[in-house]
């Protein structure tokens, strides 16, 4: 004589199914959060720069749309309050020349840093 298991399986089924129902999922309903507030700042002008290497090395930074030749050591004037940088270098340029101009960027706080490539 073998027990019949299914009845029982029914009521299991039924048992799971109504305490799915009647439990609530809220994460959140014994824990005390304080959100944050927040106020609307004014939006201030970003400063954005494009800087240009062309094959020999030779840096040109974009200005009023016009660009002019600079030196390494002229970015530390230029970069002043800069917020976004572009760079645009010859793809047969040495490594090390985009990484050096990267590190210097970094150092002055410059918020996003674009490198300009060709599709």
């Amino acid at each position: 004589m073998a027990l019949d298991l299914t009845p029982l399986i029914d009521v299991v089924f039924q048992l799971l199914i109504f305490f799915m129902i009647s439990t609530t999922f809220n994460k959140f309903g014994n824990i005390a959060i304080q959100l944050p507030s927040s106020e609307i700042v004014e939006k201030s002008e970003k400063i954005s720069l494009e800087i240009i290497i062309d094959r020999n090395g030779n840096y040109y930074a974009l200005i009023d749309n016009k660009s002019q030749e600079i030196t390494l050591d002229d970015l530390d004037k230029i970069l002043d309050g800069v917020k976004d940088v572009s760079i645009s270098a010859d793809k047969d340029l040495q490594y090390h020349i985009i990484t050096d101009l990267i590190g210097k960027i970094k150092k002055h706080g410059v918020e996003n840093l674009s490198l300009n490539l060709k599709e």
